[in-house]
């Protein structure tokens, strides 16, 4: 009898270790995203036009002071700072196949204005978009999967959020 028992408790601990081995490993902790100035993975791939352009179009992106307008025909509008800082900007905004969305805009300040042409490189791993300022700012993640409120896309709202901001700065610089 005892060898019965023997060989029924070998039998139950062969297929606890057989259960133990077949066990499925638990998900992996979530990792952090990556600071400012790490470089997207290797095989981050450059988004479309296309996929820049749905992104942006009709959207506002809130900055410190202000934001800039991404109007759904191209047309780029910005405000920002007040009193003897108030900047205010008209002008068109594109993307291209080769990841970079670009503004060009005058830009207007008390008593001048001037044209500026601004870029931003884009690349994409899996949901995750990475940008830089170019030609040589640090890049940084843009849009998290799953969304963090530290992305900079969560400043990326829809609709024109500024427009009051705009017509104020265009009254304080008396641009018509």
């Amino acid at each position: 009898m005892t060898r019965r028992y023997d060989l029924r408790f070998a039998a139950v601990l062969l297929a606890a270790v057989g259960l133990a081995a077949c066990e499925v490993p638990s998900k992996p902790a979530p990792t952090s995203a990556p600071a400012i100035g790490s470089p997207p993975p290797a095989d981050a791939a450059i988004p479309s036009a296309t996929d820049l352009r749905q992104l942006y179009a009709d959207k506002t992106w809130l900055w410190a002071d202000g934001g800039g307008y991404f109007g759904p025909t191209g047309t780029f509008l910005a405000a920002t700072g007040t009193g003897d800082k108030t900047n205010y900007a008209k002008g068109f905004w594109w993307t291209t196949d080769h990841g970079a969305m670009c503004f060009d805009a005058v830009w207007h300040v008390k008593d001048s204005a001037g044209d500026a042409v601004t870029c931003f490189d884009q690349r994409r791993a899996g949901e995750v978009w990475y940008q830089r300022k170019e030609p040589s700012g640090p890049w940084y993640v843009f849009k998290s999967k799953p969304p963090e409120s530290e992305d900079e896309f969560a400043k990326v709202k829809p609709g024109n959020q500024i427009e009051g901001q705009l017509e104020a700065a265009k009254a304080t610089l008396s641009i018509r």
